[in-house]
């Protein structure tokens, strides 16, 4: 059974996504490609993709914040310094803002099933403001 809940950093595809890009040293560039790609998809995201590029937008928005309670972003965070520039913190927030798009996506959907839509929108919060 995989990793699985409301935090952006809970699931599988997020844990994937931090260790795909843990320990580069262009790590503003990495970031800004992995959300790209999901920006720039036409269609419909499923789950762990989505999940993944939640966790990278979290982990902008986490940089921006300067703390973070979660101990696998706090690790990767400390061991993967960027500057958190605009463009990557629009780009994050462009993110969040498909994640949480109604019919867009299977992983709002499954919060949206599972009914803890809004306790995941809540863990979002936080790094939504951090990026506004």
């Amino acid at each position: 059974m995989g990793a699985w809940g409301t935090g952006p950093f809970d699931n599988d595809g997020a844990l994937d996504s931090l260790g795909e890009l843990d320990g580069d040293r262009e790590t503003a560039r990495l970031l800004t490609l992995a959300i790209r790609e999901i920006l720039d998809e036409d269609g419909y995201l499923e789950a762990p993709e989505m999940s993944g590029a939640v966790a990278v937008a979290c982990l902008i928005g986490a940089r921006v914040i300067g703390t973070e309670s979660d101990p696998a972003a706090t690790r990767w965070l400390e061991n993967n310094p960027f500057e958190p520039s605009a463009e990557l913190r629009d780009l994050a927030r462009a993110t969040l803002d498909r994640a949480t798009r109604p019919d867009d996506n299977e992983l709002y959907e499954l919060w949206e099933d599972s009914g803890s839509l809004d306790e995941w929108l809540a863990t979002l919060a936080p790094y939504r403001r951090a990026l506004a």
